[in-house]
């Protein structure tokens, strides 16, 4: 087998339309662009780091009734979609959802696709609160919320529902602009 032609130093197994030749595959990975390569085999859209999305620090949200407020809004709507769908959102489930607002506000995603078409339901409710109780919110201000609520949810979760159930404990489900009900749980 001949060299890749990228490096020069690794044998060339795989075959690239940018290079033209068989390149290693380190260099396929380092070269790789989405526009040339998406009909390519090897090619994996890159994975989005979420840890890594702004987010306030639990001393700036406990310093700031607005900000709990903000994702009180959010959290609410978790609960409200939960309730809606007999409780069976679980952790993952809101994880991905937030995920998901964050494509959208962070990412800059213009249309938002999921397999599961329960998520999209959630997305879209939770994003219609969001359209509804956070208008006049700055956007840098709603990602940060999001970030803060992702790693909440992400720190709670065990294996099911430990998050969902702090936030229908502590949040309660919102049913008015404004308005949440605690539940019994």
């Amino acid at each position: 087998m001949a060299k890749c032609p990228v490096c020069d130093s690794r044998k060339g197994k795989r075959q690239c339309s940018i290079s033209n030749g068989l390149v290693c595959s380190v260099c396929c990975g380092t070269i790789r662009k989405e526009e040339l390569c998406s009909n390519c085999s090897y090619y994996q859209k890159p994975k989005r780091k979420y840890n890594e999305v702004p987010s306030y620090t639990a001393s700036q949200m406990a310093a700031h009734d607005h900000l709990n407020d903000y994702s009180n809004a959010i959290e609410g709507a978790l609960c409200a979609y939960d309730i809606e769908n007999n409780k069976s959102l679980t952790d993952a489930d809101a994880i991905r959802i937030i995920e998901m607002l964050m494509d959208k506000y962070y990412f800059k995603d213009v249309q938002i696709n999921a397999d599961n078409p329960f998520l999209l339901g959630g997305f879209n409710f939770v994003d219609a609160v969001i359209s509804e109780d956070l208008t006049d919110i700055d956007e840098l201000v709603l990602v940060k919320i999001l970030g803060v609520i992702y790693f909440v949810a992400k720190r709670r979760t065990k294996v099911g529902r430990e998050y969902m159930t702090i936030i229908h404990q502590y949040v309660g489900q919102r049913i008015g602009s404004g308005i949440r009900v605690m539940s019994r749980l």
